[in-house]
């Protein structure tokens, strides 16, 4: 099972045209963008009961339905541009609630990813060079305030994947 949240449409299409704008002449993959930009909360772990987990795991983040990104800029992380959340003490809360839930509920252990949480989105991964180098041409232009997130993503390989926004 994975756990994450989705932006809106429009922004995403802001975000992917300003890279692609910027990206032509580097041949960056687009990998990241085949499927919906996104902010992970917990990566895959794995789970007895799909059902009974994705219930408690609702339940929580109902209570985190009107998050508000107030700001995202581009950030260099080795190989992999991401792009940041100026107030991520949101997403870290939520985050280690979810930690707390699934090994205090269902005994899913907290892996060192979820230790070292940093919310983000990736947008590229490939030589530090080129990274480098699309960092400088969008440092200034990759910035966006007051982004709403879209809606929570909760899916395994086994159940269909599962779109969904807070009551």
């Amino acid at each position: 099972m994975w756990t994450s949240v989705t932006l809106k449409q429009e922004d995403i299409n802001i975000i992917k045209n300003i890279c692609i704008d910027n990206t032509n002449d580097l041949r960056l993959s687009d990998r990241f963008f085949r499927f919906p930009l996104h902010i992970s909360l917990k990566r895959t772990y794995y789970v007895e009961d799909y059902l009974i987990v994705k219930k408690e795991i609702k339940k929580l983040l109902d209570s985190y339905s009107d998050i508000v990104i107030d700001r995202l800029y581009p950030y260099k992380n080795k190989d992999m541009l991401w792009l940041r959340i100026n107030n991520e003490n949101t997403f870290i809360d939520l985050h280690n609630k979810l930690d707390n839930l699934l090994l205090d509920k269902f005994n899913i252990p907290i892996d060192e990813f979820d230790k070292n949480y940093v919310p983000h989105i990736t947008l590229y991964r490939d030589d530090e060079d080129k990274i480098d180098i699309l960092y400088e041409r969008l440092k200034d232009k990759l910035i966006l305030n007051n982004i709403s997130i879209d809606k929570y993503a909760l899916g395994t390989s086994l159940e269909n994947n599962e779109f969904y926004k807070g009551e």
